[in-house]
């Protein structure tokens, strides 16, 4: 038994590898046409918060050539106050957009994850009847010897016993 459990958990590994590769193959499939879809997407992003970084730098110039910390700081603080508004709507509108391909996205993941999960259960279970098989069979091999040993230990268990009741009776009439 002891040199087959090796090969079982060899089985076992391999059968799962394989079927996670399957699972990585799939999820794959799956992202790369929504990574197409989600790319004029981000790509629209990128574009707006360049145009307002740069919006927000043309319009410090002439502050910062004025040398006016004082008004230099407060138009800073307002526009990047405007800037931060305008990029919170933006992440708002992206995450609209992309609201129905999450949903996609999860639903395919969650049910790969089934799949994979229904693949694999097989195995496990598979794994459990070999191994209570294959410990029955250690059992009933090792069960002559353990009868066996048992018949030979009971003599010098009941010698053992009688010694210590021997013992113990002459202890209490010492006490």
């Amino acid at each position: 038994m002891h040199q087959h459990m090796p090969t079982l958990a060899q089985d076992l590994i391999v059968k799962i590898t394989q079927e996670t590769e399957v699972l990585r193959e799939r999820l794959e499939q799956d992202l790369t046409p929504l990574k197409e879809k989600l790319e004029p997407y981000v790509e629209g992003i990128r574009a707006q918060v360049l145009q307002r970084v740069g919006e927000l730098k043309a319009s410090l110039v002439p502050y910062g050539e004025s040398l006016n910390p004082k008004v230099l700081t407060a138009t800073l603080l307002q526009k990047s106050e405007e800037l931060k508004g305008s990029l919170e709507k933006s992440v708002q509108e992206l995450q609209s957009q992309l609201a129905p391909y999450t949903e996609e996205l999860r639903q395919k993941v969650d049910q790969h994850l089934q799949e994979f999960q229904a693949s694999v259960a097989p195995l496990a279970a598979d794994l459990q009847t070999q191994l209570a098989q294959r410990a029955k069979m250690v059992q009933q091999s090792l069960a002559p010897y353990t009868e066996n040993l048992k018949d030979k230990l009971d003599p010098y268990a009941q010698d053992l016993k009688a010694q210590l009741g021997a013992l113990y009776e002459a202890f209490a009439r010492m006490g």
